[in-house]
């Protein structure tokens, strides 16, 4: 089945909350929001939001009142966006202004820039708990986006990013709506905010457990270019569907199992005051006494059916191999309500196995089943594979991902060529038309880690849910 992918919110509303003196109205229909607001980005000139939501009709002082449907599409010309040379394609990523707070809007999947590009969807807005009687106001304010260009052949644009910042046009008021708060009938107690993420060690995740398995190591033992400021050392599983977009076909990775080198979160970031960053490095382990996965990242190979050509049943089994360390850098606020980036890159290799057999039997039995065509088995050889490696940049949002209790990663990549198909006949041209090219979504799924050595918290770690 093709991986189904959601128009998640490009670029939002940032509103201000504000608590005003006053008694609360004993409206009971929501309030309905649906209007057009401008806003002015500096040299990049106007762009317009158009906002949607339904608000609470009342609210109570000590209880959430939670915007629900909200929906933003902004209107950015393509002259804003002149800083991304040769962009085809665009995704972006928004920060949304709460009075004292941000919201942080999901990564977009890639849409095309047209002039002008419409980006949108829905934002998962967060509850405000009042802790006064009053009306609670709702207000749009400053608007900041990050666009990332991709070049025709899904290649990111260099520079890879614009950002802009945005003020609402002096025309424009920013009222969204107002929700009266009463007080109490009795006293609520307020929940405390959440932690800061420099106190949300790996110990909060999970109880104490049983020792890391023997594949979890530290990287450093592996990697002596790794320094010692990553001190952290964690195991976890990695799995995740990617589409084959011109196959109309998705193929799902089993779960891998990786090692995680991390430093300690850092108070100096390149993002500014209030800001916490942490860097990691990743690469696949060996679980089991597998020959094939030893020592050369290689991930669980991966079987998948589809039609080639629209009409020919076709099934292969595909196998990555991670070049060098996974690089990855993660930014968060330091205060609640919490949001930043997570920021993956990583070079892999893809290739195409043939039959391979398990000659610790007897006979010998079927371990790999190579590519088949309507049926009839297919010769390839052992080194069918892409001739240059597969970039990938992976990202996920501060809601969706973290390293120590994982979450979602999503990215586009390029196929390259293949090179190296075939024994009696050259079959690069065959699998370089069926599979290479731009556009392929992928979605990955960490589960929760596994700290290796002290107290093994969260240890053996578990197998995710690939999320499509």
């Amino acid at each position: 089945m093709r991986t189904r992918r959601t128009l998640p919110i490009v670029a939002g509303l940032v509103g201000s909350l504000a608590l005003a003196p006053g008694t609360a109205g004993a409206q009971r229909e929501p309030l309905l929001v649906d209007t057009t607001l401008g806003y002015v980005c500096g040299d990049a000139g106007p762009v317009t939001a158009h906002v949607s939501a339904s608000f609470p009709a009342t609210g109570e002082v000590g209880e959430p009142v939670e915007p629900s449907h909200v929906g933003v599409d902004v209107t950015v010309p393509a002259a804003a966006l002149a800083g991304l040379p040769s962009a085809a394609s665009v995704t972006s990523f928004a920060r949304l202004e709460v009075a004292s707070q941000t919201w942080s809007v999901a990564l977009s999947d890639p849409v095309p820039l047209t002039d002008p590009v419409t980006l949108g969807g829905r934002v998962a807005a967060q509850a405000v708990t009042p802790d006064k009687a009053g009306d609670l106001a709702f207000t749009a304010g400053d608007l900041s986006v990050t666009v990332t260009g991709y070049t025709a052949d899904g290649a990111p644009t260099e520079p890879p990013t614009v950002d802009l910042t945005c003020v609402l046009d002096p025309s424009s008021t920013g009222m969204l709506a107002t929700v009266p708060i009463a007080a109490p009938d009795d006293t609520t107690e307020v929940p405390p905010p959440p932690q800061d993420p420099s106190q949300r060690a790996p110990e909060s995740l999970a109880p104490a457990a049983v020792p890391a398995p023997d594949w979890c190591y530290r990287l450093s033992t592996k990697f002596p270019e790794i320094t010692p400021d990553y001190t952290s050392a964690f195991c976890a599983y990695l799995t995740g569907y990617s589409n084959v977009k011109k196959l109309d076909a998705s193929v799902l990775q089993p779960a891998a199992p990786v090692n995680i080198a991390a430093t300690n979160f850092i108070r100096t970031c390149p993002e500014g005051t209030g800001v916490l960053c942490q860097k990691a490095f990743v690469y696949p382990s060996q679980e089991g006494d597998d020959p094939d996965l030893n020592g050369e990242g290689k991930m669980p190979p991966a079987r998948g059916s589809f039609f080639g050509f629209g009409f020919i049943p076709t099934t292969g089994t595909l196998q990555l191999t991670q070049i060098g360390l996974a690089d990855v850098y993660l930014w968060s606020t330091s205060r609640p309500p919490y949001q930043g980036l997570t920021t993956v890159r990583v070079k892999l290799s893809a290739q195409i196995l043939p039959t391979m057999l398990d000659e610790t039997t007897d006979p010998p039995t079927v371990k790999v089943e190579g590519p088949s065509v309507n049926g009839v088995p297919l010769d390839i050889g052992p080194n069918c594979r892409t001739a240059q490696p597969i970039d990938g940049v992976f990202t996920g949002t501060y809601d969706s991902y973290s390293i120590t209790k994982g979450g979602v990663l999503k990215g586009t990549v390029t196929i390259p060529p293949f090179t190296g198909c075939g024994v009696t006949e050259d079959l690069d041209p065959v699998f370089t038309g069926l599979i290479s090219g731009p556009g392929n979504f992928v979605k990955l799924t960490q589960g929760p880690v596994c700290t290796v050595g002290g107290n093994n918290n969260g240890c053996p770690p578990t197998k995710p849910e690939p999320q499509r």
